[in-house]
């Protein structure tokens, strides 16, 4: 089978996937889907016009589908863009215009489709590469997503590729290695809130806790109201025995029941029972109908007050 003939039976499969999910009410969906099934390319089109969805291009269908996302009609741009996919299925900047609406909707099925397309005509082009090896992250493809963007920065210094490589490695327990891409793309995009917690979350989980400390001050200090940041902290301060400011943290980003309950918890873990208990026990006050995990946790502390 071609190439093009390959194009175009994934474009078919694309029409049907999304098309199936009645995006279309002005549309009859199974009369599409018996369209597409049969190949009847005239009844597609029939159809499609019917539905209003007639271009004279593929120029007209991409400025169409850009119009209808800026006006939020998002099931509308997705058929637009479709169709300019099957009237030019080798065009790249469709795909990748379909790739980066098909992101931000978070169907992330059918943006590695597309950019599987561009890869397979254009292996080299970075962008392509990167965005696909960041949508492999989202889908959980570990393996997959660190050799795209091991590509990515040999032949470029891109700090998202390093972040997310340092993402990986987090989240494969390597947290040495984790540091190391996170502090490449912060040094290529200083300031960033989001790095510097990342930063900071890597050092904290190689149990450097001091050294962790800067980066999220510094963090919070550029985005005072990044929970991410603001609750990373709170753990911070809780495992280094810093109670009120553990809990002053904890009380920005969560309920008090729950801001007493993480500050006992990481007490009690800390062996440090007093406090656990003072936490525990103040958590169940605020809220002694609803808070199981509070009454949890102080049943836990007091088999090993005993023991």
């Amino acid at each position: 089978m071609s190439m093009i003939n390959k194009i175009k039976k994934l474009t078919s499969l694309i029409f049907l996937i999304i098309l199936s999910q009645s995006l279309l009410t002005a549309c009859n969906p199974s009369n599409i889907q018996e369209a597409e099934h049969a190949g009847d390319e005239q009844k597609t089109k029939d159809i499609l016009q019917n539905a209003g969805l007639n271009v004279d291009s593929v120029d007209d269908a991409v400025l169409k589908a850009e119009k209808a996302a800026q006006s939020g009609k998002m099931d509308l741009a997705q058929l637009y863009y479709i169709k300019a996919y099957d009237l030019e299925p080798t065009n790249v900047r469709v795909l990748q215009k379909m790739a980066d609406l098909y992101t931000d909707l978070k169907k992330y099925d059918l943006a590695e489709v597309s950019l599987k397309l561009i890869l397979q005509q254009q292996s080299g082009d970075i962008k392509a590469t990167e965005q696909y090896g960041l949508l492999l992250i989202k889908q959980k493809k570990y393996p997959d997503a660190e050799k795209h963007l091991a590509q990515v920065v040999a032949k470029q210094q891109s700090w998202s590729a390093y972040n997310g490589l340092g993402i990986i490695a987090t989240l494969q327990g390597d947290y040495l290695k984790a540091e190391s891409f996170f502090k490449k793309a912060d040094s290529i995009s200083p300031n960033s809130p989001e790095l510097l917690n990342n930063i900071g979350f890597a050092l904290y989980s190689a149990d450097k806790l001091t050294e962790a400390a800067p980066y999220y001050l510094k963090a919070l200090q550029i985005n005072p109201g990044f929970k991410k940041a603001v609750y990373n902290y709170a753990l911070l301060q809780a495992r280094l025995s810093n109670y009120e400011q553990a809990h002053s943290a904890f009380a920005k980003v969560s309920s008090p029941a729950e801001a007493n309950n993480n500050t006992g918890y990481i007490a009690m873990m800390n062996g440090d029972y007093a406090e656990a208990n003072t936490y525990l026990q103040e958590a169940i006050n605020i809220s002694p109908k609803f808070y199981k995990k509070a009454n949890d946790n102080l049943k836990r502390l007091e088999t090993l007050e005993q023991q």
